[in-house]
Formats: structure tokens, sequence, C-alpha cells
């Protein structure tokens, strides 16, 4: 006996639409899987174990004041002089100090301390470092600032540097994303944690051609700064320790 067996349309096209379907539904969950296991790895600028100047990356620490702009600031270390100063949080290690006094020439004085993130974000070569992926900005501090505004900054620069150039050149006209930090630091040791798009804001007096997304500035970061400004001859000295993205 001879059957002929009669093939109902749908069922084959219905079979191989849902396989489709799971595979592509397993595809993304990998996707975001594997995307969150590489954000939860964190971005270290610094933890200072190793005791020498460059960051975890190969980048360089550094300070900075207002001579150049006619300003009469004070840092310490001096600029081109970087050292660590001991111990760091938990009383281990090394950290890295800051001691300064705001002049009283320009009514915008200031100094501060920063670091380029990688061995190549900073002259001459100037290669950005992507930190989009990240959510907060995380480190210890400790210090006294007796007066004036203590921030964290994370500037926007261009991908090359000008021949004899200290560093890129602004975007924003030095109106970067900024936080306000001045109320963090205590006598002991504390963790501040900051969430990069909500704490960070650049500053009322950018001009509107320099207004920026804070995601085009993550994404092509170079350096992080710790900035002191005051117009009345303030003084700070902090310490900063264990700095890291997550």
């Amino acid at each position: 006996m001879k059957f002929n067996f009669i093939k109902i349309p749908g069922i084959r096209d219905n079979k191989e639409e849902g396989m489709k379907k799971i595979t592509a539904m397993a595809a993304a969950v990998m996707f975001v899987f594997s995307g969150l296991v590489f954000a939860a790895e964190p971005f270290i600028v610094d933890d200072f174990e190793d005791g020498n100047v460059q960051t975890v990356k190969g980048g360089w620490w550094y300070t900075y004041n207002d001579a150049n702009a006619g300003g009469n600031s004070e840092v310490w270390p001096a600029q081109g002089k970087f050292e660590l100063s001991k111990p760091g949080a938990d009383g281990k290690g090394y950290a890295a100090r800051m001691k300064g006094t705001a002049g009283n020439k320009l009514g915008w004085d200031f100094v501060g301390m920063g670091a380029t993130l990688s061995l190549n974000s900073g002259c001459p070569t100037a290669e950005p470092v992507d930190l989009k992926m990240y959510t907060t900005l995380q480190f210890k501090i400790k210090g006294n600032v007796s007066g004036g505004r203590l921030t964290v900054v994370i500037p926007y620069t261009a991908g090359t540097c000008e021949q004899g150039s200290d560093g890129p050149k602004s975007l924003t006209d030095w109106a970067d994303y900024e936080c306000g930090i001045t109320s963090k630091v205590s006598e002991g040791w504390t963790t501040v944690k900051l969430d990069l798009r909500k704490d960070f804001k650049q500053p009322k007096w950018v001009k509107k051609e320099n207004v920026a997304a804070i995601d085009k500035v993550l994404e092509n970061a170079h350096n992080i700064s710790f900035h002191f400004s005051s117009p009345d001859g303030d003084n700070m000295d902090i310490w900063v320790d264990d700095i890291q993205f997550n």
C-alpha cells in the first residue's frame, strides 16, 4: 500500500521562523551579558601601589597653576617635579598629594593636579581613552580647604597636539564638565562616588558654541584633574587615592 504524505503549509515555515527567533534572542542575551561583564571591569586610573608617578595605564601625574595667565598662585609639588606622598588610604602605600595657595591677581586664580589616562593620551600622540561605558567616578580623598572651590574635572580636548604645547587644545575653551567636591574633604579618608551623567556639569558661563554632550566627552577622554580656585588667596592640602571609573 502506498501512502501519499500531504505537506501542510506553514508548519515547516513556522518551525524555521521559531528557530530564527530563538537564535536571535540567544545572540541578544549573549551581547547584553558580555557588555555587562565588560562594564563590570573598572578603569583604574591609579591605586598608587607601585609608588611611581605613572598611572596604571602608563599616564603621568602633573601639577599646574595660573602662571601662564599672569597669576601668582603657588602649587606643590612643583610643575614637572611630581612626587607621591605616604601613607595612602588605610595607612598603606602612597597617594597623590597637592598643596597650594591661590593668588589674588586674576579674580579666578587657580592651581591643580591631574593625570593623563594612558601612556599615549597626552602629547605628542593625544590618543583618546573611551570611558563612555562607565557610569561613575570613584576615589578616596582627605585634607583641608580653607576656602575657595575644589572640583574634579574631565577636560574635553582635541586628539592632536600643537607643536610645543604641553597638552591638547581645549574644545570647550576650558568650560569643561566638573563636579564640586569641596564639601567631601575632611581630615579623615572619605570615599567619594560621583555619577558621570548626573553630577558632572559644564559651568554656567559656557558659551553656546562650546556646549558638548557628556558621552562625546567621555569617549574622547585624555586626562582627569583636581582643580582648586579662589579669588581671595585661600589655600588647600588634599590627598587622593584609589581613583577609578566604574
